[in-house]
């Protein structure tokens, strides 16, 4: 009988790029591939966040480069998909993260005619324009390699549309569709494609949606922020907030051998808020 060895997941030296990663749940997926071996390049539309999230990175040892990134521009998508694979001679990896809940100022639903159009066009943007763009920009470069891992991160909205938030729920579910479909399409080139669907984490996002419900709802009128955040996470089956980390494992597990034959899917990590 062959002696034990240690397990590979088949991830050291590969090269993966992620959007939004100046963000919580952003970093929280760069430092769970990193764990892996991965080589990061974390891209943010603010060139701070990405040089901060890169600096945090440093003691992984792996090849860590931020770049800044607007992924609604076409233009942009193409040319960092150009670069990294200049620099990392690959693109193994790609993480669709960036999102946003509408304008600075955006308005929830409950009645739906306090969502503006600006807030409506803002959120398809990023979340379903930018996810588009990037994968196809990606998928040039992947191609005739036979290997490649793409992961969106869409949302537990995007499984179960929320009322006061009808419009983020919309384009979340839309990138579980364009998951599926462009999973289709690609499959046969040994790329798989899949969706992670985080459910409850404090965030800067959310901190901004428990500020419009205090001011909306009364049941909400003088409790902090975390507290109404709280009140969601106490309503599902498990109890418990997400980590970024969380989405981090789950996401590095779809790029891995492990998940090789998973693609199309849209995997809940949301304490079993939404089941299917």
């Amino acid at each position: 009988m062959p002696s034990p060895q240690q397990r590979e997941r088949g991830l050291k030296d590969k090269v993966a790029l992620i959007t939004g990663a100046g963000g919580g749940i952003g970093r929280g997926i760069a430092r769970c591939l990193a764990e892996e071996g991965v080589h990061l390049a974390l891209a943010d539309i603010s060139p701070s966040s990405a040089q901060v999230a890169a600096e945090e990175m440093g003691d992984f040892g792996v090849s860590v480069t931020p770049y800044t990134l607007d992924v609604t521009d076409k233009s942009q998508c193409v040319d960092i998909v150009d670069e990294i694979n200049k620099k990392f001679s690959s693109l193994d990896i790609v993480v669709n993260n960036a999102g946003v809940i509408g304008g600075a100022d955006f308005k929830l639903g409950m009645p739906l005619s306090d969502i503006n159009e600006d807030d409506w066009d803002d959120t398809y943007n990023v979340n379903v324009k930018g996810v588009f763009l990037l994968c196809q920009a990606s998928f040039e470069k992947m191609r005739g390699k036979g290997w490649g891992r793409i992961i969106n991160i869409s949302s537990r909205a995007g499984r179960d549309g929320r009322e006061t938030i009808p419009h983020y729920s919309a384009s979340k579910a839309a990138v579980i569709n364009f998951t599926q479909a462009f999973a289709r399409e690609v499959a046969r080139e040994g790329i798989t494609v899949n969706a992670v669907c985080p459910g409850l984490i404090w965030s800067a996002m959310w901190e901004q949606i428990a500020e419009k419900l205090r001011e909306k709802f009364q049941n909400f009128k003088g409790k902090t922020t975390r507290e109404v955040f709280d009140h969601f996470v106490e309503q599902t089956p498990l109890g418990v907030e997400q980590s970024a980390e969380d989405i981090g494992r789950a996401v590095t597990f779809l790029a891995s051998d492990d998940a090789k034959t998973i693609t199309g899917q849209a995997i809940l990590v949301d304490s079993g808020a939404v089941m299917h």
